[in-house]
Parts: C-alpha cells; sequence; structure tokens
C-alpha cells in the first residue's frame, strides 16, 4: 500500500502514536532517523473532519518525540517543520487539560510556555508522554515532607476521588489540602453545601496532592462561575518539589474572597485560586518552605 494512502485510510482526527516508520507523516520524514531512535513519540493532527479529509495533503501539524533526556517538539508551519529541544531538567512544570472538546497539555519553562492542542477522543498517547516527562523531570534527593500531612484529610468530592483513581493508579499519592467550593457575594469565605441553590457565583473546588515528589492539584477549568453553567472540564498540574522555590498568599484583585496561591519558580510560577481561610503555612511545612 502506498504510504500517503496508508496514512489518509487510517486518519482520524485523534493523537495517535508513532510506532513504525510508515506511520511518519510526509512532511516529518527529514526527521525519520531521530523519531525512529526515540523512546516513543506521538502525532496530532490537524482540526478537521474525516469527511473533509483529502488523500496527499498535510495531516498532522506536530510531532512530539520523547528522547532520553529531552522532549524533540516538532511543529509544522506552512511548508517550514519548526524544531524545539526541551530538556526534561528544563521543565518547570507540566500542565493536562481534559475536557469535552479540547484537551491540552502545557510545558512551562523558565523561557516559554509550550501549549499543544488535541482532541481528547484518544488520550493515551498523551498520557504515556506525560508519564515519560514526570519520571525524567525529576531530581534525585528532592522530597516533599509527607509526615507533615494529616492521614486523614476531608475530601468530600467524588468527581476528584473519581480522576485520582484513574490518573495515579500504582502510585502511592496522598492528599494535602482540599479547597471546598465557596461562595463569592453572599456568604464569603462558607462552603457550600453538596448540590447548593444558590444562584451567587463560586469558586469552584480543587485539591493538592503530593507523592513525595511533586506537588500536584487538579481544579476546575473555570476557577470562578456561576452555579447553572457547565464545567465539565478539569486541569492537573504537575510541579517537581525541588523547582518550588517559594509559596506566596496574596489578595486577588477581581474579588475580596478568593486569594491567589503562587508558587514561585525559576523565571515563573503557577498561580490558582483559593478561599480567604486557606492553611498556607502548613502547605509551606510539607513543601519545606
Amino acid at each position: 500500500m502506498d504510504t500517503l494512502q496508508r496514512e489518509y485510510e487510517r486518519f482520524g482526527p485523534w493523537v495517535a502514536p508513532i510506532e513504525e516508520l510508515q506511520d511518519i507523516p510526509q512532511q516529518f520524514l527529514r526527521y525519520q532517523k531521530l523519531i525512529a531512535e526515540a523512546a516513543f513519540a506521538f502525532k496530532i493532527p490537524i482540526n478537521v473532519e474525516r469527511r473533509n479529509v483529502k488523500q496527499g495533503m498535510p495531516l498532522y501539524h506536530t510531532v512530539v518525540v520523547f528522547r532520553k533526556d529531552d522532549l524533540l517538539l516538532l511543529q509544522r508551519t506552512g511548508k517550514d517543520i519548526h524544531a524545539t529541544e526541551i530538556p526534561y531538567n528544563e521543565i518547570q512544570y507540566l500542565q493536562y487539560v481534559g475536557n469535552v472538546l479540547v484537551g491540552e497539555m502545557l510545558l512551562g519553562t523558565a523561557d516559554q510556555i509550550h501549549v499543544l492542542n488535541f482532541n481528547p477522543v484518544e488520550t493515551e498517547p498523551v498520557e504515556k508522554g506525560i508519564g515519560i516527562i514526570r519520571k525524567s523531570y525529576l531530581q534525585q534527593g528532592t522530597r516533599l515532607n509527607v509526615d507533615a500531612i494529616e492521614e486523614h484529610q476531608d475530601n468530600n468530592s467524588l468527581f476528584y476521588g473519581n480522576l485520582i483513581a484513574q490518573q495515579f493508579k500504582g502510585e502511592d499519592v496522598r492528599v494535602v489540602q482540599y479547597q471546598p467550593p465557596i461562595g463569592l457575594k453572599k456568604n464569603p469565605g462558607k462552603a457550600l453545601e453538596p448540590n447548593s441553590p444558590a444562584q451567587e457565583p463560586v469558586l469552584q473546588d480543587s485539591i493538592f496532592l503530593t507523592n513525595g515528589n511533586e506537588l500536584i492539584t487538579i481544579n476546575r477549568i473555570e476557577e470562578t462561575k456561576l452555579p447553572e453553567k457547565a464545567d465539565h472540564g478539569y486541569r492537573y498540574t504537575f510541579v517537581p518539589a525541588h523547582n518550588i522555590l517559594g509559596v506566596m498568599l496574596e489578595p486577588d484583585d477581581t474579588n475580596d474572597v478568593v486569594q491567589n496561591l503562587s508558587f514561585i519558580l525559576k523565571e515563573t510560577k503557577v498561580v490558582l485560586l483559593v478561599g480567604p481561610e486557606f492553611p498556607v503555612q502548613k502547605l509551606k511545612s510539607i513543601l519545606n518552605i
């Protein structure tokens, strides 16, 4: 079978692993040796419906190559391919967004934030790549103070409980802190009861975890929203323990109730919204700060 015909017949609007030379998109063949020698690679398709695809047209815009010490990001712009080498030890944090319509993987370095968007109908290749990064960006000998974590954390979120069970199979993760949803107008700082009928804007809940090597947060895509507005998306943020230089808790400019919780990294930071009673000192003790 002709290579272009094979690519056309196997095309779907989802991320696909590159398992043999014939899986490499034609526009990326100049890098076939690097791709073939890599531990793993996947390709991200153009955003087009299957019925509008024609044989021979460029069907993939990005190839991500996972090597021993770095990640090679190959991105097509017109007829050109832009190659970016990202050493694992330069990745300050990693984010993975799951949503009904759009998935996202974000790599934050001191110099740049690299964002990859994809169709979330097939996430296994992306999750495998994330696993490689998480194993490769850690610094030996850096551990969080897990002894400071209370054994029984109050987490009443079935949603997050299911995500944790699915995402961290085989990992020893502990809940550091759970931020319950709170009202932003009528009852500032008060946790809302499950299925609360209140129509005021709310800060959605979030959860902080650790496996001893990383601080992991899971929060909603829309951190604040009206109760009647649907939000099925969620965001994982993974930060290696050795990258966290400090933690800051500051008032938010847009609302008097919520606060900005900032994890200070090298030349960048990760910011999440939390409630007014968030125990930042407890978090600092776990982070050894």
